[in-house]
């Protein structure tokens, strides 16, 4: 099992204080650390994933469970789109990745509205045919660490490693309204190789595969 590198230090301490514990206490208390250096590593899994060769796929930048798909207005971009919804949970990987590739437009960081994120970490990324995917990361109030690696102006992978959020979460992604939908509410979703929709260029093309409701 690969472990996370943002916890790969800690657990290296935690080996060093378990070995020195054995050395002066015994086997007992050592192996209570041991324990708990095992529990993390599967908390902060870093599994392999197979991206998608599908170039106007959207994949899902996290692991967990589809709570909302709509149409609703986007504030980021000032324009009506769908936005997918996906609660991440403690026992979930926490491993963030890029929905889509493209150059980083714009970046936003603000305190939220809902009562179950405390803060929002937002990214616009443009595709090279220019279409605009916003992905906005909520932090809630047991979330104390996110690390993030998109950066304004750099590019993006389609399903590349862009961040980690440590325990839970809620991420949003904004997409075209024209965008063909894959997933339903209360579906489960795996960061990196889940799609979660399809970006549609043809003229008048509609959404065949999810009906996605108005609000």
């Amino acid at each position: 099992m690969i472990v996370a590198r943002e916890i790969r230090l800690p657990l290296i301490v935690l080996v060093i204080i378990a070995i020195t514990i054995k050395v002066y206490m015994g086997w007992i208390p050592a192996i209570l650390i041991a324990g708990l250096i095992i529990v993390l590593a599967y908390l902060f899994r870093d599994p392999v994933r197979c991206i998608p060769s599908a170039p106007l796929a959207i994949i899902s930048p996290a692991s967990g469970r589809i709570i909302g798909v709509e149409k609703t207005s986007d504030s980021y971009l000032d324009r009506q789109a769908i936005r997918i919804r996906i609660s991440m949970s403690f026992l979930d990987t926490h491993i963030l990745r890029s929905p889509i590739e493209g150059k980083v437009r714009n970046q936003w960081a603000e305190s939220s509205p809902d009562k179950d994120v405390k803060k929002r970490y937002t990214y616009w990324i443009q595709t090279d045919e220019g279409d605009d995917i916003v992905y906005s990361i909520g932090t809630s109030n047991f979330s104390p660490f996110l690390g993030i690696n998109l950066r304004c102006g750099e590019r993006t992978g389609q399903g590349q490693k862009s961040g980690y959020l440590y325990f839970s979460g809620i991420v949003d992604v904004y997409m075209p309204e024209s965008s063909r939908v894959l997933v339903s509410n209360d579906d489960n979703i795996d960061a990196g190789t889940g799609i979660l929709a399809m970006i549609i260029h043809k003229s008048g093309a509609q959404l065949t595969s999810t009906q996605v409701p108005a609000t």
